[in-house]
């Protein structure tokens, strides 16, 4: 088995590179050209949780494995590692560490909602001061937002924050209020693990665009006011509903309210935007991402390919 490090990965790859893979990788999943077999995801009694993640694309079978351990402080994710198989047509399995390529396809997916849904906007709130808070960051200035405001509890947090994205093409402001970060502010991309709602129907601008880095049953940033009023563009129906937004609105009766964007008579999905399919509007747009598989291995791949030409 090829093992590809981590630090090759890190060195290698800017946003833009991560940019052009995912949206690659949305437009295979939009053109179904990309097979997504369920996602396999548990957690036991003890709070440990793991995720399987298999995809296919032409040319490449994997899956992405995640295992997490229970938080210790509200607010915060606990350890967590993570692993993607790559299995390469006719040639030699190779493993990687996935952490790095989760951010950056992470926050590419967030920042290409600002390509599909808003194009326009260059002031941009970012909310939340973690890897993937940074790497939305990143790549939301490569698609041209020219001022991120930003907010997060720690004022060290948020301090480190701006020194990290210091020499960017992009003015850096902090803010110690979430109202006042979002308030006129044309988006909002929200990375925050929280298990209460941080983004409310009544506080937020209008027009806006929001991209919500979400998928995990233990969390919930939007309040079901938001869920209720906005059109909503998940990446990933199925797996929407398995998010923490999503299962509160199935428990409590109104996910059949929910206005999901449509393409005739079935919901649409990123896939849709990615390939110019779909075009929405309204007061408020969500793009909710859950993460795709096939982001993760289309991201593999790319490694994979930079990799064995360097080392051939």
């Amino acid at each position: 088995m090829i093992k590809i490090p981590n630090d090759f990965i890190e060195h290698n790859f800017s946003p833009a590179d991560f940019l052009t893979n995912c949206d690659e990788a949305f437009r295979l999943s939009g053109q179904g050209t990309a097979t997504l077999p369920p996602r396999e995801q548990n957690v036991d009694e003890s709070g440990r949780f793991t995720l399987r993640m298999p995809a296919a694309i032409p040319g490449y079978t994997g899956y992405k494995f995640i295992e997490e351990l229970p938080a210790t402080e509200l607010g915060k994710l606990g350890q967590r590692t993570a692993v993607i198989r790559l299995k390469p047509a006719g040639k030699e399995e190779a493993e990687m560490d996935a952490e790095h390529i989760t951010n950056m396809r992470t926050g590419a997916a967030g920042a290409l909602g600002l390509r599909y849904f808003a194009p326009q906007a260059k002031t941009v709130s970012i909310l939340g001061t973690g890897k993937i808070s940074k790497a939305l960051a990143l790549c939301a200035v490569e698609l041209g937002a020219r001022t991120l405001k930003v907010y997060s509890r720690s004022p060290e947090n948020r301090e480190k924050f701006k020194q990290e994205l210091s020499g960017r093409d992009a003015e850096i402001v902090l803010f110690d209020s979430l109202a006042g970060c979002i308030a006129g502010s044309e988006a909002i991309l929200t990375a925050v693990p929280t298990p209460q709602p941080i983004l409310y129907y009544r506080d937020l601008p209008r027009p806006v665009y929001i991209s919500v880095m979400g998928g995990d049953s233990r969390t919930a940033q939007l309040d079901p006011e938001v869920v209720k009023q906005a059109v909503i563009v998940p990446d990933h129906n199925d797996q929407t509903k398995q998010s923490g937004e999503f299962k509160i609105a199935l428990a409590e009766g109104y996910y059949d309210k929910i206005n999901f964007a449509k393409l005739g008579e079935r919901a649409a999905n990123i896939g849709d935007a990615a390939t110019g399919r779909l075009k929405v509007s309204g007061d408020i747009v969500i793009g909710y991402f859950t993460g795709l598989a096939v982001q993760d291995i289309n991201a593999a791949k790319m490694v994979y390919e930079k990799f064995v030409t360097e080392h051939n």
